[in-house]
């Protein structure tokens, strides 16, 4: 194994070493216990991936230290996995089909062949080339196949002989699957399959073709400019998948130029402009929208940087990242020139139609970022909606650990209601009922102006299509961002009804994970807490505003066969709201300032309205918004 000496090095270098410490740390009884557990419960999902994550540990410390206990551990665990009858959860009629866990098994399996070296006995291997093809190749090859052409399946479902945790619909699955993340998981073990079994097997050529294709597919799920629209995590996810078929692809084939495949230099940039900070634990933060909680691993970056240049995508695995995946110790080189992100990526209008504002990239630096444009898998009902972070602190937070699942009762944080967000009558903008899991649904939002100054930049999102799907009294929702960097946040909401009169409501959220976030209010004033800075605020609207401070009811969003029996540990979701009387043309204007928590001194914050004109200051900070026409025009009338 050529890596070998880069791994080891990596094992002791400042970015790995922690993270290997760990590993090391870990006992080759680990894969035993994960492997015991599986066996007792059969479920494939998460038991079997917490034996994997045990078994490539255990699988990459050998090749550092190699040991005769983890060895026979080892080869103990590889036997086990080849004598499984299948790999997988999901079957196509009567046949198995390959999801994540196969192709799990295909890349760890492979791995770890390569770190037992000479000790991989030849009657093992035969063995395992068998399991390899059937278990692994072809379950991942009719996988693909389905998602190429949805309409020749028999029935995806699940195999019945292990557990699941849901019960979704599976029937129209093969025709929205294969655009998201989980295409990778396929795609790698397919593609890493036929690589191995190259030369003794007649589908191998199929195959492999299948899953170039198939590779390319991913590709094309990143926006002409780099984004992803399930998030960096799954962005994360599925180029880590796909990058190991890429790797060994160009290794063993190098028939391909995978630097051309997709706007490489365009992902990078979106790492970077995804990122939130930190969080308390040293690693990266993220801007969080739909289910995403975390960023790249170093590999993913190192990958870019060895096969493109880009030096940011060095600084990307550095900076940007968190150690944690097998592939960071083979293909991270430490002592790689890189070089930050440029300064155009401080306001970011993304081809998604999501805007990512900051300025900078350091620890207190703030970042205001909003979601626009349309539907996507792991999405939440969130359009026009935007979370805040400054002096570390998320002050207006985008809700982390919504469920998967319907009847769990965080399903609420998937809602409208969860978010930094606007509500039309008490309801939010559309979205489905988790039948199918968390797939895209239907509402689209688009950003119709966009005006960058540099320190102050505005824009106005239109999500009428949204809310209309779920509420047809709707004809106009507009809202007006405008960011005076780095500390003042003024908000614009519009809406418009057609007949009946209905009250709206926007709701702001601080960040209460630890239970540290306070809020106090005073007529139209308020302050959001937290323990490094706080966010004072004044609504002001053109009708009766009331303004409270509230939390999340769950129990409000059960569907019928659950209840709360008050032991679920559901956290608590303080925030505050601004509620008008019932009319049919709305306008509430909120004008916010972040400030360290040792400034005592709440900022006077003025907000009037002069017929079409919304006056505001705060800070010396002043500016008009005219309503006047279709999209609100911005004035600037100090200094600034």
């Amino acid at each position: 194994m050529e890596d070998i000496p880069r791994i080891r090095a990596n094992a002791r270098s400042a970015l790995l070493g922690a993270k290997y410490r760990e590993w090391a740390g870990d006992s080759p009884q680990a894969m035993q216990a994960g492997w015991e557990k599986f066996s007792k419960t059969r479920n494939i999902i998460y038991d079997m991936r917490d034996f994997w994550a045990a078994f490539e540990h255990s699988a990459l410390v050998h090749i550092v230290e190699p040991t005769q206990e983890r060895r026979e551990a080892l080869l103990r665990a590889f036997e086990r996995v080849v004598e499984l009858p299948k790999w997988d959860y999901l079957m196509d009629g009567n046949e198995d089909i390959g999801l994540m866990r196969a192709a799990m098994a295909v890349s760890r399996l492979l791995f770890a062949r390569e770190a037992l070296g000479d000790d991989f006995d030849s009657n093992l291997n035969e063995r395992f080339m068998v399991a390899l093809a059937e278990k692994g190749a072809a379950p991942c090859y009719r996988m693909i196949q389905g998602m190429n052409a949805p309409e020749t399946v028999a029935g995806w479902r699940y195999d019945p002989e292990h557990p699941t945790i849901n019960d979704f619909s599976l029937a129209n699955w093969p025709y929205f699957l294969g655009r998201t993340n989980l295409r990778g998981t396929s795609t790698m073990g397919l593609g890493l399959a036929a690589l191995a079994l190259e030369g003794r097997d007649p589908r191998c050529k199929e195959w492999l073709d299948t899953a170039v294709d198939s590779t390319y597919a991913v590709f094309e799920e990143f926006s002409p400019r780099g984004s992803y629209s399930e998030g960096l995590s799954y962005g994360g996810y599925a180029l880590r998948l796909v990058l190991q078929f890429c790797e060994a692809h160009n290794r063993v084939a190098g028939t391909i130029d995978w630097t051309k495949a997709v706007n490489w230099a365009g992902i990078v940039d979106d790492v970077a402009v995804m990122q939130s900070g930190k969080k308390d634990d040293g690693t990266p933060d993220v801007v969080n929208f739909s289910d995403a909680s975390a960023s790249i691993f170093p590999c993913v970056g190192s990958w870019i940087r060895e096969r493109t240049g880009n030096r940011v995508a060095q600084y990307a695995a550095e900076q940007f990242a968190a150690p944690g995946y097998f592939l960071d110790f083979l293909w991270y080189r430490s002592g790689e020139s890189s070089a930050p992100p440029r300064a155009e990526l401080m306001n970011y209008r993304t081809d998604l139609d999501w805007v990512i504002c900051r300025s900078g990239w350091d620890v207190e630096d703030a970042v205001l970022a909003f979601r626009s444009g349309g539907p996507a898998n792991h999405e939440h009902a969130d359009r026009n909606s935007f979370l805040f972070k400054r002096y570390g602190e998320r002050l207006l937070n985008d809700p982390f650990g919504a469920a998967y699942e319907r009847r769990d009762p965080k399903w609420t944080l998937r809602m409208t209601k969860a978010h930094n967000a606007l509500l039309i009558g008490g309801r939010g903008h559309q979205y489905h009922e988790g039948e199918e899991g968390v797939n895209a649904g239907r509402a689209e939002a688009k950003i119709v102006s966009y005006v960058d100054d540099g320190a102050r930049v505005s824009w106005t999102s239109d999500a009428t299509h949204a809310y209309r799907l779920a509420n047809e009294n709707v004809s106009k929702v507009l809202r007006t961002v405008v960011f005076a960097k780095p500390n003042i946040v003024v908000v614009l909401d519009q809406v418009e009804l057609r007949q009946e009169a209905e009250p709206i409501e926007i709701r702001f959220f601080p960040d209460n994970r630890d239970g540290l976030a306070a809020i106090t209010r005073s007529g139209g004033d308020f302050a959001l807490e937290r323990p490094l800075a706080t966010l004072h605020g004044s609504f002001a609207a053109n009708t009766p505003l009331s303004v409270q401070d509230s939390k999340i009811d769950f129990s409000e969003d059960l569907i019928e066969g659950v209840t709360l029996t008050g032991e679920e540990n559901l956290g608590d979701y303080p925030f505050i709201r601004a509620r008008t009387a019932r009319v049919n043309r709305h306008e509430i204007c909120t004008v916010m300032f972040a400030a360290r928590s040792e400034d005592e001194n709440a900022p006077e914050i003025d907000i009037r309205k002069e017929g079409s004109l919304w006056h505001f200051e705060v800070k010396e900070v002043k500016g008009i918004l005219n309503t006047k026409g279709n999209v609100p025009k911005l004035d600037w009338v100090d200094e600034g």
